[in-house]
């Protein structure tokens, strides 16, 4: 028997906004707000009761819609599990297996609950921090909010705490050692309140042990509302998450790592045995449902070298996975690459294009402004070309889309940026994933932002700050719009969800991928060349990688609509429109999403 248990959680993201206009409120009155008690009469007594969240609050993830389980959570629950043998290991979030409920269950308090969070969950981590604080149940605190805005657990969780010696703090990666020194502290009732790690990815990690109790897997139920295919998509596609190398060799002014030292972000890879052995157990089955696999790097073109190492061991040794990956446009000029990762189960790709307006692309600094000049067509012409190339070899592909740059436009309903967008997205069979200009906390623009006084929802430090981080999704603009859309952080989020809407909808899905399901057919992978059977599989995958972008628009229609009597964006935005004009304007156009209920 298992003596000890530890608890590993991922918090959801809640819409903390509607207690913004309020003033003198605390992490204590965040807890009353997401347990429906009274904060002021939580106690190690009754600390149990507040560990279940009110999930009508509930501010959906990406992760969350495309059904991907945070891989920071296993890899971090796996070092415990490798580590700690003897004990258990038990999965948590606030909505398939509660704090509460683990708890109760296994009827004594946890040896410790380790949390990892990124800036949107990180009021939710917070909450839930404390609340076991005054349970007395030692938290451990990392991930990459904690990494880049450390200050954050002293003001906003240890000032709240009865027992602050209860709580630590990992700074950087979750490796081995720190873990290690982590546990034998807790062992010695010792814990540091902080904790730094290096080594952002070890090779042995990857697959769980027999002391480890997982989630039930997620669902993409919203898939369902696709005629004929949805249902059936639905129940048998789950996207796992793995990563071959992780970390990033840019320093890019809008990324939350900008401002981490160079040690803490540089790439970190994998032996290409270990990734392959981890593939190759998730294929034990061999089922439809688990040769799906989403890499996780920021761009696999980094990985140089050892990216074909990897592709070139996938087709040797025979593996039937499919896989999408983020990656850079210039992976279209490179012929060779483009034909072996297809080969090896290239199936779908997610590329930054950010806008189809060179001003912006220079404002953003990207790196293929070069090409596009060189090649002397517009940038639309440009990336539709790159984008032939790429769909040519049988691989899909959805578009990242920034709203909010300084070149974009919104003249009506009928001429904006949206518009241009979405129509490039439907001409060029591609998915669309439109996001807002952000500042994320530990990027260098946030920096600015705050000096500046842009940033619209308070201080670094003030609770207005804490509650704002729910936005960090990149589904809303945190930082004063520019001049071109009337500073209206209303008229961003309205470009951003009509942008998906209209290149989200069915009938779009649905062509994008029958048109992708007919490339694929002709550009088979190593096995489908071998197999008429793995052939058809490859370009079921292609069919439904479209089919899952599309939830984009499922996604912005959660985020915008008011519902159980919590402010949507568009609801909420509305109200804090400063210009009498435009809130004119978009009145009638808000109240389509008001909540049904009231």
């Amino acid at each position: 028997m298992l003596k000890d248990y530890y608890i590993m959680y991922n918090p959801l993201t809640f819409n903390m906004m509607d207690l913004m206009d309020n003033s003198g409120i605390s992490p204590i009155h965040m807890i009353s707000y997401l347990t429906n008690l009274d904060g002021f009469a939580l106690s190690c007594d009754n600390y149990v009761d507040y560990l279940e969240f009110d999930l009508k609050k509930h501010r959906q993830g990406m992760m969350e819609t495309f059904a991907i389980e945070s891989y920071a959570a296993l890899y971090i629950g796996n070092q415990i599990s490798k580590l700690e043998p003897e004990s258990k290991i038990i999965h948590s979030d606030d909505k398939r297996r509660t704090i509460r409920e683990v708890i109760v269950r296994e009827g004594k308090r946890p040896k410790a609950v380790f949390i990892t969070a990124m800036s949107s969950n990180f009021p939710t981590a917070v909450t839930a921090s404390i609340i076991l604080n005054y349970g007395k149940v030692p938290v451990i605190i990392g991930g990459l909010h904690v990494s880049t805005s450390p200050d954050d657990v002293e003001i906003f969780v240890n000032k709240y705490c009865p027992c602050p010696e209860l709580m630590g703090q990992v700074i950087g990666a979750g490796d081995s050692k720190v873990i290690s020194e982590v546990l034998h502290d807790l062992d010695n009732s010792a814990l540091k309140p902080e904790y730094r790690g290096h080594n952002i990815i070890e090779n042995g990690v990857w697959m769980p042990r027999d002391n480890v109790d997982l989630l039930p897997n997620m669902k993409l139920s919203l898939l369902k509302r696709i005629p004929l295919f949805g249902s059936l998509l639905a129940k048998n596609i789950r996207i796992i998450p793995a990563a071959p190398f992780l970390g990033c060799p840019y320093s890019c002014s809008f990324c939350s790592i900008s401002s981490l030292p160079r040690n803490q972000r540089k790439l970190a890879i994998r032996s290409k045995n270990d990734f392959l052995n981890e593939l190759q157990a998730h294929q034990k089955k061999g089922d439809f449902a688990s040769r799906f696999f989403f890499f996780l790097p920021d761009n696999l073109l980094f990985a140089g070298r050892n990216l074909e190492a990897i592709l070139e061991g996938i087709i040797e040794i025979g593996l039937k996975i499919n896989f999408a990956a983020q990656i850079s446009i210039d992976v279209a000029s490179n012929d060779k690459l483009l034909k072996k990762l297809r080969l090896s189960g290239a199936t779908h790709f997610f590329i930054g294009l950010e806008s189809l307006d060179i001003r912006n692309l220079e404002y953003i600094g990207k790196p293929i402004l070069k090409d596009i000049r060189k090649s002397g067509l517009s940038v639309s012409q440009y990336y539709s070309e790159q984008i032939k190339r790429v769909q040519d070899y049988g691989i899909s592909i959805h578009g990242s889309f920034i709203m909010g740059l300084p070149h974009d436009y919104f003249n009506s309903f009928e001429d904006n940026t949206a518009k241009d967008i979405a129509g490039f997205c439907i001409k060029n069979h591609i998915g669309l994933q439109a996001s807002c200009f952000s500042a994320l906390p530990g990027s260098k623009t946030f920096q600015e932002v705050q000096k500046s006084g842009t940033w619209l929802y308070g201080d670094q430090g003030t609770i207005q700050y804490l509650l704002a981080l729910c936005l960090t999704d990149l589904t809303e603009m945190n930082i004063q719009p520019p001049a071109a859309l009337d500073n209206s952080p209303l008229t961003v989020s309205y470009l951003s969800f009509e942008s998906s809407r209209q290149a989200g909808g069915t009938k779009s899905a649905l062509k994008n991928a029958t048109y992708m399901m007919t490339k694929s057919f002709a550009y088979p992978t190593a096995r489908g060349r071998k197999s008429l059977k793995e052939r058809f599989i490859d370009s079921i995958y292609s069919f439904a990688s479209q089919l899952v972008v599309s939830l984009y628009k499922e996604h912005a229609e959660k985020i915008a609509n008011s519902a159980c009597g919590v402010r949507g964006a568009f609801e909420r935005l509305h109200d804090f429109e400063k210009n009498p004009i435009k809130r004119d304007y978009f009145k009638k156009y808000v109240e389509i999403f008001a909540d049904s209920e009231k």
